[in-house]
């Protein structure tokens, strides 16, 4: 019966799918239909799709643990990230309702010796993001006390943002810290009893659920073994307040959607409780779709509003949203460093009739070999999510599809420099001129710490991954009309004979150097989303790619300006 589904699936069926007609088992075959093709492309992860009161999809793919041969399943355990943000929300929102706090409280309340100028931050603030502190203090793997982290946070400027949204691990961090003065309980052992037993999820938390070394889900860069969060941030020791509250819980597919029904049903929390808890308390961005409630976000999309929050390190990335007057709710998790938000996206599209695949014919003639205007070739693909995929990891390629084509060279080569001055201490491991050169940049933390937190992060990428080879810049793109800079840079290391290239991203803000990121040779990709016909758009940079044919050739308009013609197909 499964396999008659899948083979009558057809441009009929996706026209009709917002009709009554159309089943949960049709939408539900469309879905694997797509994962499908998405894990041939290397999608390696879970998703649960439940829709009035049922779970309608919840399947695994590829492999959750590649040495021990461990495939994905609807058991696996995995980090959710940030999404742990919704659990500290609810933890507040319960203490509120048992009388023992007010989100109108002062967080000097409940913390010790807060400096004068964080006396005005209230639990609401922390719980909005609006408190102005930092992203956060370190490194996930360090471990760190409360006392040592409250010293360390007291020692912060407070941020100009104060007030409106900035995202602030660290203020969660210090709702766990709260939750524990008031409750009694620490933080785990306060969502164990007040949220997750009584809503059924025993195999959701940091340390207290007994699971199976089968279940356990690996964390990668491509192919390359990263491990499990509670091991890596070494849980056995105490969980780090730098993900105390704000990250690192790990849970399953199949607990999440019992969060979801607890929230729906106000098993945890009162109905006027969850209605403040999931309120649209702050705007994100002025002008924005996005606002803010208490872990959660909630998103106006064309005819609709979805309630979501998304998680990850870097390795393991996940999705969580939901629909509350559709009672429909999506969750996506991976572990291969590849964002899940996509995927979730294509899903969501699917369950609301939005999603139609290219056209077989033409992906297969645009997917190939291109040539540069310097004769430098590269591939192009299109891939399941319906997006344009090209390469970046050159500096022609940086320029040509990452770039504006209005960027000022003289500040763009500034940049460049400046990345280049910064990461070549690291050739010689001189963690301490790194951090001096770093510090002149950087207002938030003094050269000491930098060099604490390159030397732990560094240190450990060269211990996978070989000694420090070289550095090349591959150049520095604009990004909001030249405000800011993106400098990409290549970092290659060298281990038993094998070389392993890594991406440094510089996002630069006239002299202050304001985030940094890094990518691995896999992830250095621009993907464009499809638009409307043959064209695709990259919102980062507003450029428009257009598939064309030229003299009979196949050919990629990218702009206005530059054609590239089509050389040979991909095998």
């Amino acid at each position: 019966m499964r396999k008659l589904i899948i083979s009558t699936i057809s441009l009929l069926s996706i026209l009709l799918l917002n009709t009554p007609s159309i089943s949960a088992q049709t939408k539900a075959a469309m879905i694997e239909k797509y994962l499908n093709k998405a894990s041939k492309e290397g999608f390696r992860g879970v998703v649960l799709v439940a829709q009035k009161g049922k779970i309608i999809f919840s399947k695994g793919y590829g492999m959750a643990n590649l040495e021990k041969g461990f495939a994905y399943h609807q058991n696996s355990v995995f980090s959710i990230g940030s999404i742990t943000k919704q659990f500290t929300g609810a933890a507040i929102m319960k203490l509120e309702m048992e009388g023992k706090l007010k989100t109108s409280d002062k967080m000097s309340k409940y913390l010790p010796n807060v400096p004068a100028g964080m006396q005005k931050i209230t639990l609401q603030h922390l719980l909005t993001h609006s408190a102005g502190l930092p992203g956060g203090i370190g490194p996930d793997s360090e471990l760190i006390d409360a006392p040592t982290y409250l010293k360390k946070v007291y020692a912060k400027p407070l941020k100009k943002s104060f007030g409106s949204f900035s995202y602030s691990n660290t203020g969660y961090s210090l709702l766990a810290m709260i939750i524990e003065k008031v409750s009694g309980m620490s933080y785990e052992k306060y969502l164990h009893e007040k949220i997750f037993k009584p809503a059924g999820m025993m195999q959701t938390g940091y340390t207290l659920p007994q699971w199976k070394d089968k279940n356990i889900v690996m964390g990668y860069k491509g192919k390359n073994l990263w491990g499990a969060v509670h091991q890596k941030c070494q849980y056995n020791k105490g969980v780090t307040y730098h993900l105390r509250g704000n990250g690192g819980i790990m849970s399953t597919v199949l607990d999440m959607h019992k969060w979801y029904e607890a929230i729906k049903n106000n098993t945890v929390l009162s109905k006027a409780a969850t209605k403040k808890y999931l309120a649209k308390h702050i705007i994100e961005r002025e002008g924005g779709p996005f606002h803010y409630g208490y872990g959660w976000g909630t998103e106006q999309k064309e005819g609709r509003e979805i309630t979501w929050h998304n998680g990850g390190n870097g390795f393991f990335s996940n999705y969580m949203g939901f629909y509350p007057d559709k009672d429909l709710m999506i969750f996506v998790g991976c572990n291969i460093g590849r964002d899940a938000d996509p995927y979730a996206h294509k899903v969501d599209e699917i369950m609301h009739g939005e999603f139609k695949s290219l056209d077989a014919s033409l992906v297969k003639t645009y997917t190939g070999t291109y040539q540069l205007p310097n004769g430098q070739k590269f591939s192009a693909r299109l891939n399941a999510n319906n997006e344009l995929v090209v390469p970046i990891n050159r500096s022609d390629l940086y320029a040509a599809f990452s770039g504006t084509g209005k960027e000022d060279q003289k500040i763009a080569s500034d940049y460049d420099r400046k990345s280049k001055e910064m990461l070549s201490p690291l050739l010689k491991e001189d963690y301490a001129t790194y951090a001096k050169i770093e510090s002149q940049y950087v207002t938030s933390l003094k050269a000491d710490e930098i060099e604490r937190q390159v030397k732990h992060v560094f240190g450990n990428m060269v211990k996978r991954l070989g000694k420090f080879q070289a550095v090349k810049v591959l150049g520095s793109v604009s990004r909001r009309g030249g405000k800011y800079y993106l400098t990409a840079s290549r970092v290659t290391f060298a281990k038993s004979g094998k070389q392993t290239n890594m991406y440094f991203f510089h996002y630069w803000g006239g002299n202050r150097l304001i985030d940094m990121s890094r990518s691995t040779e896999e992830e250095m990709a621009k993907r464009f989303e499809h638009q409307e016909g043959k064209k695709f758009f990259a919102g980062s940079n507003q450029l428009t790619i257009e598939l064309v044919t030229k003299n009979g050739v196949p050919a990629l308009k990218v702009g206005d300006q530059l054609v590239l013609r089509k050389m040979s197909n991909l095998k």
